[in-house]
């Protein structure tokens, strides 16, 4: 029987970004406040938009529009004012009207993971009706990058 060759599975689109904790993100104690972290997954997911050739601003020009529906995100280790933090957005679902992001952030400084987390987005048009995502877009959004 002859050995069949299996493809590699595709890599999800995935960006690393990086980005520095301001003071105004922390709490007395000098720590990221929790909430501080999902303008952060926003961040990476707009700069993993962008690298793809697919600005946000230019999806809501076509009357594409992204709502969070679901959040998840676990704390892992604490961020401190002034930490350098990387974080790594990845594509990790394109459904007919939905993607699903996930974020990690470690601090490189001692390769801390930091937080690791999702969002899940539904796809809707101008009116906030949903909208099934056009296949050219949904394969731009699964291709490797």
């Amino acid at each position: 029987m002859a050995k069949t060759e299996q493809s590699p599975s595709p890599v999800p689109p995935s960006h690393p970004h990086t980005l520095r904790v301001r003071y105004a993100e922390t709490d007395q104690a000098g720590m990221a406040h929790h909430a501080a972290y999902l303008p952060w997954f926003e961040e990476g997911r707009v700069a993993l938009l962008r690298a793809l050739g697919k600005p946000y601003r230019e999806l809501e020009a076509e009357g594409f529009h992204f709502p969070v529906r679901e959040v998840q995100c676990r704390y892992r280790a604490v961020a401190l004012f002034d930490d350098v933090l990387k974080m790594t957005t990845t594509i990790e679902a394109v459904g007919g009207a939905s993607i699903r992001f996930g974020y990690r952030l470690v601090r490189p400084a001692d390769d801390m993971l930091i937080a690791e987390g999702a969002t899940q987005h539904a796809c809707v048009d101008d009116a906030g009706k949903v909208k099934r995502l056009p296949r050219a877009l949904r394969e731009m959004l699964g291709r490797r990058l």
